[in-house]
């Protein structure tokens, strides 16, 4: 395969052998690791090894191409560390676009993250649209997150703030003598109350049951308040979870 398909291909740290049609009609790309690089570098002491072991196959999740399915094969090389002081016994290549335990790529992995957060899409339907699990999309999420918001500047008043989510619902409960009883779920979030441009805004969410998720991530919330923060509701002497839903607290 000539260079120019590597090109197409665009994934940095490797090179494209061939392409194929399978017979269910998905494409298999077949990529090796690119030369010049450290992907022969053992991780654990920097050595450039020059024993393979054995060849290997992994098949990353890369971002969809065209109406049909198309499927990563890497074939790369388990290598032997041969460093007498180094723990380290084998090791397989690695690149930066797939590192070591990955089983996606970082573009498609940055492509869930811009979908999410750039282009307001639901976690579900952007794992649906690049064909992970909705567990995987998250984790993507939350890690570009972290990466981009960073660790969040202590609160030093924290507040509630619950709002009933859909219409009054109520449920007939037959162990209680076949009453109606009240059954409304909330969204239930902790914001900074700190006045002027210092305050962050929602510091944590939950969602349930009024009366037993307030007082959970109450509790919770409390913990993370460093000493001399202060946990503000609307009617601290009747509990938290007593106020007015309507209010922020």
């Amino acid at each position: 395969m000539d260079q120019s398909t590597t090109v197409l291909f665009g994934l940095p740290g490797v090179r494209v052998r061939r392409v194929e049609r399978v017979e269910s009609g998905a494409r298999v790309v077949h990529v090796e690791t690119a030369e010049g690089g450290s992907a022969a570098g053992c991780p654990g002491c920097g050595v450039v090894s020059v024993s393979v072991k054995e060849n290997v196959i992994t098949r990353p999740v890369d971002l969809p191409y065209g109406e049909t399915p198309l499927t990563v094969a890497w074939h790369k090389r388990r290598w032997r560390c041969r460093e007498p002081l180094c723990a380290r016994l084998t090791f397989t290549e690695v690149i930066d676009e797939v590192a070591a335990g990955r089983r996606t790529t970082g573009r498609l992995r940055r492509a869930i993250a811009c979908a999410v957060g750039d282009a307001c899409r639901s976690v579900a339907e952007a794992a649906e649209s690049f064909g992970v699990s909705w567990p995987t999309a998250q984790a993507t999420v939350i890690e570009a997150a972290n990466e981009e918001l960073g660790d969040p500047e202590p609160v030093t008043v924290l507040g509630i703030d619950e709002t009933r989510r859909g219409r009054p619902r109520w449920t007939l409960r037959v162990e209680a003598g076949g009453k109606w009883v009240h059954t409304d779920a909330w969204d239930t979030g902790f914001v900074d109350l700190q006045p002027g441009a210092g305050g962050q805004g929602a510091a944590g969410a939950g969602r349930g049951p009024h009366e037993c998720v307030c007082c959970g991530l109450a509790s919770a919330a409390h913990a993370r308040v460093p000493g001399g923060g202060a946990v503000r509701g609307d009617r601290p002497g009747r509990g938290l979870c007593q106020g007015d839903p309507h209010r922020a607290r």
